[in-house]
């Protein structure tokens, strides 16, 4: 076979692979969903954003909690940040988060995993290329249990937004809901001595 046919064979073989199997540009780093509960920023998708880097929600808002330098707590598929910050923060700290713990430093690749094994540190391993780094703990801070605004027994000064069919007044505190008894006037304000909390409510009654 003459060498210009072979080269023409090369040629044509070369133009059928791809550019790079493990190329980063197809992985898009997820976007933060943020909304605002008072004083405190949602990142309402954290869950989903966990799955799709393949890693676990704490491990991300402890990280953001560390670089806003606040607590973090985890609220079901929610992650709530103990200060106010605007979604391009949120969005860029996912993208440092991103860089530092789930791409591949040799080729790019999002396709990594976690290893703790029996070592002081993780390594971050690529499942693309085979490529093995490890991960720099720093002290973070602890994820806090959900903290209710509100205290059983204690009383406090609130305005009713509504009256539901029970009759009871419906107002709210930092965004959490009171359902006080006695108060049937919209737009009243009362005093309020809670009597239950729960999960995202609580029942208090009407005191002078």
């Amino acid at each position: 076979m003459a060498s210009t046919d072979y080269e023409a064979l090369l040629d044509r073989a070369r133009t059928g692979l791809p550019e790079n199997p493990h190329r980063s540009e197809r992985f898009t780093v997820p976007t933060g969903e943020v909304s605002y509960d008072g004083k405190n920023t949602v990142v309402r998708n954290l869950k989903e954003i966990g799955d799709q880097l393949r890693r676990e929600p704490p491990q991300i808002l402890n990280f953001m909690a560390r670089e806003f330098g606040c607590p973090g707590v985890m609220d079901g598929p929610r992650g709530v940040l103990k200060t106010k910050a605007s979604p391009d923060q949120v969005n860029t700290k996912l993208k440092e988060y991103t860089q530092r713990f789930v791409l591949c430093v040799e080729c790019g690749s999002p396709d990594t995993h976690l290893d703790r094994g029996a070592r002081s540190a993780p390594m971050i391993v690529c499942e693309a290329c085979g490529a093995q780094r490890p991960v720099t703990v720093r002290r973070v801070m602890a994820i806090e249990k959900p903290k209710f605004p509100v205290t059983l027994g204690e009383t406090y000064r609130l305005t009713v937004d509504d009256v539901n069919r029970r009759g009871e007044g419906v107002a709210r505190k930092e965004g959490f809901v009171v359902f006080i008894q006695g108060a049937r006037m919209k737009g009243a304000t009362v005093n309020a001595r809670i009597t239950r909390v729960s999960g995202n409510a609580a029942s208090a009654t009407m005191v002078p």
